[in-house]
């Protein structure tokens, strides 16, 4: 009950005063379960959902996933997402409805990526909106972009997301700046680091690991910090059909489970 009510006075405060306020706990509610297994590495996450945060990233196919953050069991997100390849160009739209009895937020994106020789250049339109039930809603665009280039034995990705407008004069979204780089020393295993920059926060960390046990079953785990964070979870491939679960710790907060099933192109 305490960190229900915790949890509504954050998204009070956010919606009335600064949205980019949620982050100061790390709240993100949107993650899928491989987001949420690799540490929010986006390089390591192996489903259609990335080019949500990362529009250079290419993973043909549709997921559906669920997931209750943070602990907030009655809180549900619910997500979809797509994409398909035409020639070298990729597209990609998807939506996110999170809600329960107090909050509701809907997103919707659409996305474009595009490779050339060992570079790959992407961006993303998403529309929020947030709200608390019978109180007020908060509406915004925002653009995001991306990129994806290997060098040698590196793979690297950058990313500028929510050059955001919003229908309040004064609220803005947070504008993160995210760099990433993925090495695998071996062959069946991926390991990975980030660096990621939010206006008015401190630099946050992340390292995460991806092994493939089997043929058909890869175990991921990360670490985080601004807040401490533990991550793990597996994806099985199942062809066409695959299956990823994600766990997370919050330093504050309760842990956020999710599941979600991905058909691949």
């Amino acid at each position: 009950m305490k960190e229900k009510r915790f949890f509504i006075a954050c998204i009070i405060f956010v919606i009335i005063f600064k949205v980019d306020k949620i982050n100061a706990l790390g709240l993100d509610l949107m993650s899928s379960p491989t987001i949420i297994s690799t540490g929010e590495i986006y390089l390591l996450s192996d489903s259609p959902e990335t080019a949500f945060y990362q529009p250079a990233k290419s993973i043909e196919g549709i997921s559906l996933s669920h997931s209750n953050p943070h602990g907030f069991w009655e809180l549900n997100v619910f997500q979809l997402a797509s994409q398909f390849r035409v020639f070298n160009e990729v597209f990609s739209a998807g939506a996110f409805v999170l809600e329960n009895n107090h909050i509701s937020e809907k997103t919707l994106y659409l996305g474009y990526a595009k490779s050339i020789n060992n570079i790959s250049l992407g961006a993303n339109i998403k529309y929020y909106n947030q709200g608390i039930n019978n109180y007020d809603t908060l509406d915004a665009f925002t653009l995001n972009v991306g990129a994806i280039w290997e060098i040698g034995a590196f793979c690297h990705g950058m990313s500028y997301s929510n050059i955001s407008h919003t229908s309040r004069a004064g609220i803005d979204l947070p504008t993160i700046f995210k760099y990433e780089c993925m090495i695998m020393p071996f062959e069946k295993t991926r390991f990975a680091l980030s660096l990621e920059k939010e206006r008015g926060f401190e630099m946050k960390y992340c390292f995460a690991v991806s092994h493939e046990l089997t043929n058909n079953l890869k175990i991921n785990t990360g670490f985080g910090s601004h807040p401490a964070q533990f991550s793990a979870g597996m994806y099985l491939e199942l062809n066409p059909i695959d299956v990823s679960v994600g766990i997370r710790t919050h330093g504050e907060l309760g842990f956020t489970q999710a599941v979600g099933i991905i058909y691949g192109f």
